[in-house]
């Protein structure tokens, strides 16, 4: 009964966050890792099995009723990467993705744009995943028992869930109340970047060489919070005053660079509180102020 129960509200379900409430709401007690093959059976996996191919790194074949699939992943991918290649087909299956074509490539793994029909349903499929392999109360609940952010955190969330690296990182910035961003920085230019809602806009992206002061004397070894140039990372105005912005720099292997970003909200907004108050109390010199 639970079962069926289950896979009737799945039915009613239109995207990937109605399908995650409806999940969770059947699993109070979900746990990390997720056991995302054993959800994937329950609700009409049949099997996950190897892909010997290289041009693709995961597939979903379907059953003429859309009841029952099965789900492949490339041998080769790492464990972490096979389980959100798991989860990422299981949201094709479940949002019943039309189109969808049944093969997909690493790249759209980490799509996250939606400016075609195509990109749209992968970055459905993987906020479907993150939210499984990461739910939302989990990861919040991970986030408070941090405290404030800081770029080891990365690295200890992935380990946590089961996932890789980027994938943690991206989910951060979705789930922290913080006014943070996180960028992946390969041989001197941005991968990626990821900004909290909050976060201002960034100047800088995919492509882009990044400023030189991210720098990090040892491998696996965070800096300390330094001081960094607001015109480096963020959009400037002259009508807004530019945010005091910190950085710290996480060192991989083979010329990777994590980057976080930090604003301190409530510091600026004492500042800009402040910065309002000298402008309407300094006394005017203009013509007329000294009259009698």
């Amino acid at each position: 009964m639970a079962k069926d129960a289950l896979l009737s509200e799945l039915a009613g379900c239109g995207s990937a966050e109605t399908l995650l409430a409806a999940i969770l709401n059947h699993y109070p007690d979900i746990r990390a890792p997720v056991h995302v093959e054993n959800i994937a059976r329950r609700v009409g996996i049949t099997q996950v099995r190897d892909l010997p191919e290289q041009d693709f790194t995961s597939s979903l074949l379907v059953d003429a009723a859309g009841r029952t699939g099965i789900i492949g992943c490339a041998t080769a991918l790492s464990p972490q990467r096979r389980r959100f290649s798991i989860a990422h087909q299981l949201g094709h299956f479940l949002l019943r993705t039309q189109g969808h074509d049944g093969h997909c490539a690493m790249r759209d793994l980490t799509e996250n744009r939606r400016d075609t029909p195509h990109r749209k349903q992968e970055a459905q499929a993987n906020r479907f995943a993150a939210g499984l392999l990461m739910p939302k109360p989990l990861m919040a609940a991970s986030l408070d028992s941090l405290g404030k952010p800081a770029i080891a955190h990365v690295p200890m969330l992935a380990s946590t869930y089961g996932v890789t690296i980027e994938a943690a990182a991206s989910r951060y910035v979705d789930v922290t109340p913080s006014t943070c961003a996180i960028l992946f920085i390969k041989n001197g230019l941005v991968h990626y970047a990821r900004p909290s809602r909050s976060f201002p806009s960034m100047a800088i992206g995919r492509g882009d060489a990044a400023p030189s002061s991210v720098l990090s004397a040892k491998i696996d070894e965070p800096t300390s919070w330094l001081v960094a140039e607001a015109r480096d990372w963020l959009v400037q105005s002259r009508e807004v005053r530019s945010p005091k912005v910190s950085m710290q720099v996480l060192a991989k292997k083979n010329g990777l660079h994590l980057v976080m970003l930090f604003i301190n909200a409530a510091a600026e907004r004492r500042a800009d509180e402040e910065a309002e108050k000298y402008a309407t109390e300094r006394p005017s010199f203009g013509r007329g102020s000294d009259r009698r």
